[in-house]
């Protein structure tokens, strides 16, 4: 990066931040990163969000000092491909994870190339869910069952903390809290102990909880709700531990703290789909020397986080990347494209393809399900507990019209999310949204041509395959003249 286009909070410390020289003594000046994530864990579950519950003041009082990206979502709301887009700055077609299979071996990854930097780099939970190794060369790992024990995770922490401190080496930790991931904290059905221990989390009861409303209030959905808001109490115990080993090692003033979920809640219409709670994820960052937070509106997804930490930490990013650095954002300079995000799902946990794309705006939202009509309806790991199979067997008509949109699904969906928050009905058809339709669907076939994303002409056929009035006006699909300004635009 030129020195001329260096950040506002560089200056502030500039005596103790040089990346010149390859000394041990230099090398212990570089700013530390900590990058900490939450498992499943939906936007709006934390108070600093909106939640009314009180199940994060240890989330909450970390927002309080950090800046916000609130338009923030994941590429892909899936853990092992969402890891795999976060850790190289790519989208899925791009870097070779589609589903839970490893990243290409030409792909660059973040531990990699901090390493190469002199970090040491260490890693808790969801290792397997970064492959191949080699190209995920941590320093030091910690098993994948202290996610949900908090106080053996923040131990594990203390302990990759003092390796670093010993080695005289800046640190990149990448702490991977598993909660609230099912199986939920005082599930009936749970019988992994201690995982269903509550390590000082508060347990909430049903009548406590306010269910989501893109879910449906039905006792057994109600039942569940709570079991994972107590899951999300048990997370913020375990980020607390963290952020206070932090503190007790002296180490928080020159570490810079992300925090982020992986994607939405593991329940039906959020995790592993393009619905806007499956992929909305607020990144949260505290820079040391930082000056008032701020709330950033502009959208903003999980690929550019690996572009903007190498900037902030003065590495020179890799070619190739899809995302690119936000961190301008923050400076008051305005950056163009950051009024939209598109998200995918390809390769589910299943192993199974129901490949999603979707275009995002503030208040509209276009997505495109190719796999509907083949021969699997739509079943992933979020529809395994009380609530989807409560849905299921719900007589309500409005209750079954949901799941027929869920299991169902149709190829091409139009939402206007200002007045349908909750992505209920589908205005694909509705003339009065055609200019809408038109702008959406040209954005999101640019990013298709931008990234070769593989499932471009099936998502040119099904807009061509709309009835006439509900097309893009004039189609943006069969015309050599439009097509030319695709070719222009990007």
């Amino acid at each position: 990066m030129p020195h001329s286009n260096r950040c506002w909070w560089i200056p502030l410390v500039v005596a103790w931040f040089s990346v010149t020289s390859a000394t041990a003594a230099d090398s212990a000046k570089k700013l530390n990163l900590l990058v900490i994530t939450a498992d499943d864990l939906n936007a709006d579950s934390g108070g600093w969000n909106g939640s009314k519950l009180g199940a994060t003041p240890n989330l909450d009082a970390f927002a309080e000092k950090s800046h916000r990206f609130v338009n923030s979502h994941v590429t892909v709301p899936i853990c092992q491909p969402g890891r795999s887009a976060l850790m190289t700055g790519r989208v899925p077609h791009r870097n070779g994870a589609l589903g839970f299979n490893p990243v290409r071996r030409d792909v660059p990854t973040l531990p990699e190339i901090l390493r190469d930097q002199g970090y040491y780099t260490a890693v808790i939970a969801k290792a397997a869910h970064m492959a191949p190794p080699e190209k995920f060369p941590w320093h030091a790992t910690g098993d994948q069952a202290l996610g949900k024990q908090p106080a053996r995770f923040g131990e594990k922490f203390r302990e990759m903390l003092a390796s670093a401190a010993k080695d005289q080496k800046p640190f990149f930790i990448n702490a991977n809290i598993c909660d609230p991931h099912r199986p939920f904290l005082k599930d009936p059905g749970n019988r992994a102990k201690p995982d269903d221990a509550a390590h000082g989390a508060r347990v909430y009861e049903p009548e406590e909880v306010s269910v989501p409303p893109f879910l449906e209030d039905i006792p057994r959905v109600r039942e569940e709700v709570a079991q994972y808001y107590s899951s999300v109490s048990r997370f913020d115990v375990a980020f607390g531990l963290v952020m206070k080993e932090l503190t007790d090692a002296g180490r928080d003033a020159d570490t810079v703290v992300v925090f982020m979920s992986d994607h939405g809640m593991s329940f039906p219409f959020s995790k592993a789909t393009v619905y806007v709670n499956g992929t909305s994820s607020p990144v949260l960052i505290r820079i040391p020397g930082m000056k008032q937070p701020q709330s950033r509106p502009e959208f903003v997804s999980s690929v550019d986080v690996m572009p903007s930490l190498l900037e902030l930490l003065e590495v020179k990013p890799p070619a190739g990347m899809d995302g690119r650095s936000w961190l301008p954002l923050l400076t008051g300079k305005r950056q163009p494209d950051r009024d939209f995000v598109v998200t995918h799902v390809n390769t589910v946990s299943s192993g199974k393809s129901f490949a999603q794309r979707c275009v995002r705006t503030k208040d509209r939202s276009l997505m495109f399900h190719p796999w509907v009509g083949g021969k699997d309806r739509f079943r992933v790991e979020a529809m395994s507990g009380l609530s989807f199979a409560a849905m299921n067997s719900s007589t309500d008509a409005k209750v079954q019209a949901r799941v027929r949109q869920l299991v169902d699904g149709e190829t091409l969906m139009l939402f206007d999310t200002a007045a349908d928050p909750t992505e209920r009905k589908n205005l694909i058809h509705d003339p009065r949204y055609a200019n809408d339709l038109a702008e959406l669907s040209k954005r999101l076939l640019q990013h298709m041509k931008k990234t070769n994303d593989p499932q471009m002409n099936a998502f040119k056929a099904a807009m061509e395959s709309l009835p006439r009035g509900t097309e893009a006006p004039p189609s943006s699909f069969a015309s050599p003249e439009s097509q030319a300004r695709f070719d222009t635009d990007e």
